[in-house]
């Protein structure tokens, strides 16, 4: 008993001091890595945004956002691509791979920092954000296929060590699960609430 007892407490001061240890490097590199994660989350949401709005006007995509369902689906209509190909162009050549590079990039930050949490970031980190909707976890969200099993362990592993909360855990599998159902968020900190007639499911984290 005494064994399992030492084994459990020298398991358990190695997790502390990685954490720690992925604490600090994060607070050292927190504006490098800030500016770079606000490129990528910026560079994410600009070109999909281009492929639905056709501009690069943020305080235009905003304006559209905001407006109700059926006004935006108008202003979509008018906005739309004469030629799918060259929608089809632009997801293939510039939405695509970048979304493949910036994957492989937040892996390589998470291993090395811990996954890079608002709240994390916001202990070390005491400018506005370029973007106030600004995520990282957006970034992943946008992960291609191929790398979904990798990213569910990934993301199993930040949630047990408490990197990540339980939406965000239950956000990452359902992106990771193909979106097939609500099931992977409602499993995880998400409830399906009646508003207004309208059926949402929203968070229950803080």
């Amino acid at each position: 008993m005494k064994y399992k007892i030492l084994i459990l407490s020298l398991f358990l001061g190695n997790i502390i001091y990685s954490q720690t240890e992925k604490d600090s490097l994060l607070k050292k590199d927190i504006v490098a890595l800030v500016e770079e994660m606000e490129f990528m989350y910026g560079y994410d949401q600009t070109m999909r945004e281009y492929t639905v709005f056709k501009t690069f006007d943020k305080s235009e995509t905003n304006r559209l956002e905001n407006l109700s369902d059926s006004l935006r689906v108008e202003e979509v209509k008018k906005r739309s691509f004469e030629s799918d190909s060259i929608k089809n162009l632009i997801w293939r050549k510039y939405i695509n791979p970048m979304d493949a590079e910036h994957t492989e990039r937040m892996i390589e930050i998470t291993k090395k920092y811990g996954f890079p949490s608002i709240k994390r970031i916001k202990k070390n980190y005491n400018k506005d954000f370029v973007d106030p909707e600004f995520n990282p976890l957006i970034i992943f969200i946008h992960s291609p296929k191929k790398y979904w099993e990798q990213l569910k362990e990934l993301m199993l592993k930040k949630y047990k060590n408490g990197t990540i909360n339980k939406c965000q855990y239950g956000y990452a599998l359902w992106q990771f699960t193909g979106r097939k159902s609500f099931q992977p968020m409602l499993d995880n900190g998400f409830k399906m609430v009646e508003e207004n007639g309208k059926t949402t499911i929203k968070s229950t984290c803080k």
